[in-house]
C-alpha cells in the first residue's frame, strides 16, 4: 500500500536475456501475504513460474470481479469488452438514449439501466435518496469498483462542424459530469474511453485538466492513443 507501487506486462528472464510472460503468481494483484518457511529448506524441485499451480489453484487465486458503473453506456460495447476480460461485472449503466439502452438492457439482464441524466441521477445520490422516480436502487458511496464510460464526443471530434467556443464547451462539460461521478464514488479503478482528438483538443487543455483533476483526487493515472484494428474491431 502507500506510494511506492510498481506496474509491469512483461518479467526478464536473465538467463534467457529476454523479455516473456510473467508467471500468475506475479500476475496476481499482490493479494498473498508472506509466506511461511521461506529461505531454509526451500524445495528445489519445482521451477519457477505458472507451472507451479494447477488450473484449480489457479482459478481460486484470480481476484473477484469488479462491480462496475457504466456511465455513457450505449449499448454496451465498452462494459461487454470488461466482461470478456474477465475483469467486472457491471452492475450499473446509464444511458439517456432508450434504444441504447434497451440493446443493453437484452445482453445485460441482471444490470440496472437507467434511462436518464447522469446529473440528475448524481444529484439524488447526493442528496441521500436510495431510488430514482421509477424505484430503481441507485448505487451508494461504496457499491462502485469500478467507473468506466464515454462521454459523447461531439466537441472532440474532427467531424463537429459547429466549432464555436460556446458549443464546444456546453458538449465537453459532460467529461466533468464523468469526473464528477469519479470524486464522489472514489471507485479502485476509472476508465474514460473518448475519440482520439480527445488528447490534442484545445492543445490538449481538456486532457491535462483531467488528468489533473484524478491526480488530485489521489489516483495513478496514464492515457494512450489506442488502434482499433488491433482489438478485433
Amino acid at each position: 500500500s502507500g506510494s511506492d507501487r510498481f506496474y509491469f506486462l512483461e518479467a526478464y528472464n536473465a538467463k534467457t536475456k529476454s523479455f516473456e510472460d510473467p508467471p500468475y503468481h506475479a500476475r496476481s494483484s499482490g493479494n498473498k501475504g508472506k509466506g511461511k518457511g521461506k529461505g531454509k529448506g526451500k524445495s528445489k524441485g519445482k521451477s519457477s513460474g505458472a507451472s507451479e499451480y494447477s488450473e484449480s489453484e489457479a482459478a481460486a487465486m484470480k481476484p473477484p470481479k469488479l462491480r462496475s458503473l457504466d456511465v455513457f453506456s450505449g449499448c454496451g460495447g465498452l462494459s461487454e469488452g470488461f466482461h470478456q476480460a474477465g475483469v467486472s461485472d457491471t452492475l450499473w449503466a446509464i444511458e439517456m438514449w432508450e434504444p441504447a439502452a434497451q440493446a443493453f438492457r437484452l445482453n445485460n439482464p441482471s444490470t440496472t439501466v437507467f434511462t436518464e441524466d447522469c446529473n440528475v441521477l448524481l444529484k439524488l445520490v447526493m442528496s441521500g435518496e436510495k431510488t430514482n422516480s421509477l424505484g430503481q436502487k441507485l448505487p451508494q458511496k461504496g457499491d462502485v469498483e469500478m467507473l468506466c464510460g464515454g462521454p459523447p464526443c461531439q466537441g472532440f471530434s474532427g467531424m463537429n462542424r459547429f466549432n464555436s467556443r460556446t458549443y464546444s464547451k456546453f458538449k465537453n462539460s459532460l467529461v466533468v459530469s464523468f469526473l464528477s461521478y469519479c470524486d464522489y464514488y472514489r471507485p479502485r479503478f476509472f476508465l474514460l474511453e473518448n475519440v482520439r482528438n480527445f488528447v490534442s483538443f484545445k492543445r490538449s487543455m481538456v486532457l491535462k485538466l483531467t488528468l489533473r483533476c484524478l491526480v488530485r483526487m489521489g489516483y495513478q493515472c496514464t492515457f494512450g492513443v489506442l488502434q482499433a484494428g488491433q482489438y478485433g474491431v
